[in-house]
């Protein structure tokens, strides 16, 4: 499943200064995710409750908050590089 950002955001993460703290927010917060869902997996096993589709459905879960994360870090180094390439080519016409 495609995770589209909103465009504001979007041109934020790829042009802003803030892109890597952004990312680092969205990670821990992800992460954070993922570890409630194991929690939940786990009480599941615990009280005899895990099915094959709930098991799958956390893992479907679990892989989604991971998708977002890579999405948006491609999004801000994509970002930085075209910062890094416009800096270069504005460099070269000012010597």
């Amino acid at each position: 499943m495609a995770v589209d950002f909103d465009p504001s955001l979007a041109a934020l993460i790829q042009t802003g200064h803030a892109a890597r703290p952004l990312l680092a927010a969205l990670e821990t917060f992800c992460g954070a995710l993922v570890e409630e869902t194991l929690k939940g997996l786990d009480r599941s096993i615990a009280n005899s409750e895990l099915t094959a589709d709930v098991a799958l459905a956390k893992c479907h879960e679990m892989a989604s908050y991971r998708r977002i994360v890579l999405r948006l870090a491609q999004r801000v180094t994509a970002g930085e590089r075209a910062e890094q390439r416009a800096a270069s080519r504005h460099q070269e016409t000012t010597q």
